[in-house]
């Protein structure tokens, strides 16, 4: 099976390109920024021509950035990789990594189905959206296989990513190596209300996606249980022994999207997977983590 992965460099797409590069029965092409301009869909197209893949993982995007930036990488290039795949390869599945910000805010609270509607608030939302809408479009303009991956929130117990847990834990360990405990971490506030999935369950849902031949569908990537990050950052600071303190700051108003938290029903009856985030063990990794990242600045300093 040959699979071709964009965003390689990333945080996701680098996951996943180290996942398939271990299986015998995947011939991987993994192509970061530098490898494939995703502006320029003559070059895709030609990309396309030479792996001649069978499914293509769309990984590479932007998370951060001013509205045009974001439109550019997300919603236009993911436009261009489509069309790209229909015109050149149209017998590959696509599958694309969308997020939870594409539901927008939640007025009733309730887990949010993929049939609800997105009314995105923001740029970054609003691109992926785009990004999955137009790339839907041109499956039914080529006719070619795709599934869209909505992720909610993931967490690792080490600093990958522009997340909030990754935050603390970069902001952790520098506290650690200026000097001995207690470790101040100055976070903002911490209320908001999100749905933490493990990247190995990310991963997990790509494959059985491929596996399953599950195409045709938009599926939440999700646990279905709601907690603030809060509650994570604490379970490290305990799990350090009180060494790292976390000083959240007030808030001075309401957060713009207090609550973002999936139904993992489709995902579950698709895919035979139901994300769970296990705090306890994050914690305990995440605190083994720092543990070994002072060490090494121990070290260093003492070289």
């Amino acid at each position: 099976m040959r699979i071709l992965i964009t965003g390689a460099g990333g945080f996701i797409g680098g996951a996943l390109a180290r996942r398939f590069a271990s299986r015998a029965d995947v011939e991987l092409t993994a192509l970061g920024r530098a490898d494939l301009d995703l502006g320029d869909r003559d070059a895709i197209v030609a990309g396309l021509g030479r792996s001649r893949p069978d499914v293509v993982i769309h990984a590479a995007g932007r998370t951060h950035g001013d509205p045009d930036a974001l439109f550019a990488d997300n919603a236009q290039a993911t436009a261009n990789l489509a069309e790209a795949i229909g015109m050149a390869a149209p017998g590959a599945g696509l599958i694309l990594l969308g997020s939870a910000a594409q539901y927008g805010v939640s007025k009733d609270q309730v887990p949010w189905r993929e049939n609800d509607p997105c009314a995105p608030f923001e740029p970054y939302g609003l691109s992926k959206h785009a990004a999955e809408t137009n790339a839907l479009a041109a499956t039914r303009q080529y006719e070619f296989r795709a599934t869209a991956l909505r992720l909610f929130n993931i967490v690792t117990p080490e600093p990958q990513g522009e997340q909030v847990f990754a935050a603390f834990l970069r902001r952790a360990a520098s506290a650690a190596a200026a000097g001995p405990p207690p470790w101040r971490v100055r976070m903002g506030p911490l209320a908001a209300v999100r749905d933490f999935i493990d990247l190995e369950d990310v991963l997990s849902a790509v494959e059985r996606v491929i596996e399953r031949g599950t195409w045709g569908e938009v599926i939440n990537v999700c646990s279905g249980e709601g907690r603030t990050a809060r509650t994570l950052l604490s379970a490290v600071s305990a799990q350090t022994g009180g060494a790292v303190v976390v000083d959240e700051a007030a808030a001075v108003e309401p957060p713009m999207m207090p609550w973002s938290v999936g139904d993992p029903t489709r995902c579950q009856a698709l895919l035979g997977l139901r994300p769970a985030i296990d705090i306890a063990g994050l914690a305990r990794r995440a605190a083994a983590w720092l543990a070994t990242a002072k060490e090494a600045v121990d070290a260093r300093s003492h070289a």
